[in-house]
This record gives structure tokens, sequence and C-alpha cells, in this order.
């Protein structure tokens, strides 16, 4: 007995197109982008000590829950800042209650098409955040995954990649999701 092939064909095409549709939106769900390279191979801009301190903001999480994230900005040296990231970053507990989280991490400056531009380091992990300074508020915009898509080999491609990006779109590409935006001073511990 030979058994009718059509119900198979529908059901072949239907997980064809299902797992195509879901590695579509796996591939555009941004992550803050992220290499081994920085913009510049070692720091070129003493710190200022006008960004040091408690910085507070609040962002929406994915649920519409709105957190609070705290930055502290600290000098390491005379080029690099020690910077720790307080708050509700997703991690959750067995009762599936929101837990607080830390990051921490060291960062220094960069310039690039006169935008200033933090390169931070957490856990061997370099990501690059857009800083911006104006009326004592910091905003850190992290630069998304696929701001380019070319495989970055060096700090000079890395530079290059970035000024490129920054000179041919009217809207630089952020990741949303990641952007601790009009951060104000506080004067408490994170």
């Amino acid at each position: 007995m030979i058994l009718p092939l059509q119900p198979f064909r529908k059901l072949s095409s239907f997980f064809t197109c299902f797992f195509s549709g879901l590695l579509i939106i796996i591939s555009l769900c941004g992550c803050p982008y992220n290499s081994p390279f920085k913009i510049d191979s070692e720091p070129q801009f003493a710190v200022d000590d006008t960004y040091l301190g408690f910085w507070q903001t609040t962002m929406i999480d994915e649920n519409g829950k709105q957190r609070e994230i705290k930055m502290n900005l600290n000098k390491k040296n005379d080029f690099e800042y020690a910077i720790y990231f307080a708050g509700f970053f997703g991690r959750v507990n067995r009762k599936n209650i929101p837990q607080r989280d830390t990051i921490r991490g060291t960062a220094f400056m960069s310039l690039v098409l006169n935008r200033q531009f933090l390169n931070i380091s957490i856990e061997r992990n370099v990501y690059i955040t857009e800083f911006n300074y104006k009326n004592d508020q910091i905003s850190l915009l992290p630069l998304n995954d696929h701001f380019t898509n070319f495989i970055i080999k060096s700090d000079d491609e890395l530079r290059n990649r970035i000024a490129f990006h920054y000179k041919t779109r009217l809207f630089p590409l952020y990741e949303e999701s990641f952007c601790l935006k009009n951060m104000k001073r506080v004067d408490e511990n994170p």
C-alpha cells in the first residue's frame, strides 16, 4: 500500500516556513555590539572629573515595567574609569521575582567624528557606547550589534567602521533596550 505524500509535503512546508521565520526573528533581535577590539588601542584622553559620581535613571523592561538603574563612575587611573551598574537586568529567582544585579568594568573615552564614545570592558568584552553629557545629565547609547555588516579584525578597523556608520546613517543604530538616557546625578550609593 502506498501512502499519499500530500499531508507530509504540507507538514514539511510548514516546518520550513516556521523555522525560517524563527531564524529571521532571532537575527533581527538586537544586542549591544561587543568585541575584543577597542576604538583606540590605548586610552588617549584623561579622566574628566565632571563625569565622576553616582548617576541614576529609569528604563522600561520587556514587560513594560519601569526599572531603576544606577551607575557609579570613578577614576581608576589618569586615563581610565571604573564603572559600576546596579539594577534589575532580567535575572529572576525561582519564584520569578526580579533580582537586583551588578555589573562592574572599566572604561576609557575615545573620540570619533567629534563624538565621544566609551570603550566599556566587562569580562573580556568591549562594548562601544556613545557618551553624551549635557545639562549635568549623562546618556549612554550602546551601538547595536548590526551597526556594521563587516567582521572587524582590529582596533583601527573598528574606528573606521564607526566613522563610516555615523557618516552614512541619518539615525545611528543604537540598542534601544540597553540605552541609559538622561541619567541624573545622585548623592547615594548604587
